[in-house]
């Protein structure tokens, strides 16, 4: 919730602040090598989103705050990954930790429209969808308008109805937008989870990687599969054979989900090449053999963020 610096009813020289709900609608936070790697399509536009899944929309739009926790709920018990405040998009000390579930109850009340961005973020990154240039339109549109009427009450006197209306564009985007990924979201449930792709999770933050990393489905031990078929070295990594880079700049040691993609290195965010390498069954001296190539692999190519 945010206080209008205008909204100030002023009778008989006694001041009452108006305090008004106005969620702030901005463009996902994903980055641009994120956002290029993203192929999949949203099952309906923002647009068919409220005749798609009209009770979602209608919930969000009346009731954001029970909206934004269920979704994340739901979002969490599909991808077993822990809570993390924001989804992780603001990880600053132990906002960027694993928090109980319960703390999501403060994040739906005191952020919401940040929580429904963190609800995009995971349903984007970790279902790969891509934004059609008219969700990008509708967003950006918003966006701008919220602002250039927030920045223009600080130096003229804006009508009510024109906050109005701005407030009613703001409740109605967050209703699209909570509904296009709810459809998404039963979708998934209906033909399984099978992780996120590892072209994506490649160029995700280091704590981000983490977070998928830890997951853990219900009723299993293991991470969750990535996209298509296990591969061996895959399966060897189930088995208890560890999956190590040694980075090209620094040489430090860190893990990897999978072999083959691109990883950043959480000592100096230089980007490193997990591989490939062939690792036999039986064998213990082959994950060392490959760390060797892999390590000399990054340092010839110069991989740097």
């Amino acid at each position: 919730s945010r206080i209008r610096p205008s909204a100030v009813a002023r009778s008989g020289g006694s001041v009452c602040c108006v305090l008004s709900w106005q969620p702030l609608i901005a463009k996902m936070p994903i980055q641009q090598e994120v956002a290029q790697q993203l192929s999949g399509h949203w099952k309906v536009g923002l647009f068919e989103a409220p005749c798609s899944s009209p009770l979602q929309f209608c919930l969000a739009c009346w009731c954001p705050c029970c909206a934004v926790y269920n979704q994340r709920m739901q979002l969490l018990d599909l991808t077993g990954e822990p809570y993390v405040c924001c989804a992780g998009l603001c990880p600053c000390g132990p906002l960027g930790e694993p928090q109980d579930r319960n703390c999501m109850i403060l994040e739906a009340c005191c952020c919401t429209s940040l929580a429904l961005s963190g609800n995009r973020f995971m349903v984007q990154t970790r279902f790969d969808k891509e934004n059609t240039a008219c969700d990008d339109c509708i967003l950006w549109t918003v966006c701008l308008i919220d602002c250039f009427v927030t920045i223009a009450s600080c130096f003229i006197e804006i009508p009510e109805e024109i906050r109005l209306l701005v407030d009613c564009m703001n409740m109605i985007t967050m209703g699209c937008m909570h509904a296009q990924q709810d459809v998404e979201i039963q979708d998934i449930k209906k033909n399984g989870y099978q992780g996120p792709n590892p072209a994506i999770l490649g160029m995700l933050p280091p704590h981000q990687q983490s977070m998928i990393q830890q997951a853990k489905p219900p009723g299993m031990g293991a991470p969750a599969q990535m996209h298509g078929a296990p591969q061996p070295h895959f399966q060897m990594q189930q088995q208890g054979v560890p999956i190590q880079v040694q980075c090209g700049n620094c040489r430090q040691i860190f893990g990897a989900p999978q072999q083959g993609m691109q990883v950043l290195c959480p000592f100096c965010q230089s980007r490193n090449l997990a591989g490939p390498v062939i690792v036999t069954a039986g064998s213990r001296h082959a994950p060392q053999s490959g760390l060797r190539q892999a390590a000399a692999a990054n340092q010839m190519m110069g991989w740097r963020q």
